[in-house]
């Protein structure tokens, strides 16, 4: 139990026998894959902080279309808005096997003011959190669609990439549509995006399993040179007779 409470860092920095409490009051849940958590609208009743496993945090626009907001592992924290007496902004649903912890709103908020750490920690996940949304909001504002497929890759990488044979692979599934919804384009033109890495031997795709076969090419794409061609220059004087 030592070990699962060092790994959550909702309970970052606190003495282990508080760690070890505040785990007993949590309600455990095993969840099969494609298990909905708590849906977008629901009232939020508990926050929720993964043991193992991998869950997407889903919104639905308006018009239909899906916008992957995020991928939760292992030690994150969701749910925070239980702690205000909110409704769940997002839909949850579990990409893997789950294991999670539940701490119902009302336990967690007496947690929070006995121990003000807790509330710390709370801090700063959703600092953490309105970061990754700004530099989502600069990508989506300044970059191309290539760009932001590259940096949406190499994020799953660095969270989630295992070393594999062919390369690092993403130990989950994530289809172009989930790729497309987390970067805000389209199928068609991820699709294609795609098959130009494909094609160069950068990344490998089998179904809905994803392998970046060389990282390094793949994060040179962000470097590549951009400098604008040379445009010519047009006289408007006009000819004189002679």
């Amino acid at each position: 139990m030592d070990d699962e409470a060092l790994s959550i860092g909702l309970l970052s920095g606190l003495e282990k026998d508080v760690a070890r409490d505040l785990l007993r009051q949590a309600k455990r849940r095993l969840l099969a894959a494609d298990t909905v958590l708590f849906a977008a609208g629901q009232p939020a009743r508990a926050v929720h902080v993964l043991v193992s496993g991998v869950a997407q945090l889903v919104q639905s626009t308006p018009r239909g279309s899906r916008v992957v907001v995020k991928y939760v592992g292992p030690g994150e924290v969701f749910g925070s808005p239980a702690l205000l007496d909110r409704f769940y902004p997002v839909d949850a649903v579990a990409i893997t096997e789950c294991e999670e912890l539940q701490w119902p709103a009302p336990a967690l908020r007496a947690i929070v003011d006995r121990y003000p750490q807790v509330a710390l920690n709370v801090i700063r996940d959703l600092e953490t959190r309105l970061r990754e949304m700004e530099d989502r909001v600069r990508d989506l504002s300044g970059e191309s669609v290539e760009h932001r497929l590259v940096r949406a890759i190499l994020k799953l990488v660095e969270r989630f990439g295992r070393q594999g044979p062919e390369g690092i692979e993403i130990p989950f599934p994530v289809s172009r549509q989930d790729l497309a919804d987390l970067i805000g384009s389209t199928l068609p033109t991820v699709s294609r995006t795609l098959r130009n890495w494909e094609a160069q031997r950068q990344i490998r795709r089998y179904r809905r399993r994803l392998v970046i076969a060389d990282v390094e090419s793949v994060a040179g794409i962000l470097y590549k040179s951009t400098s604008p061609q040379p445009q010519v220059r047009r006289s408007h004087r006009r000819g004189g007779r002679g």
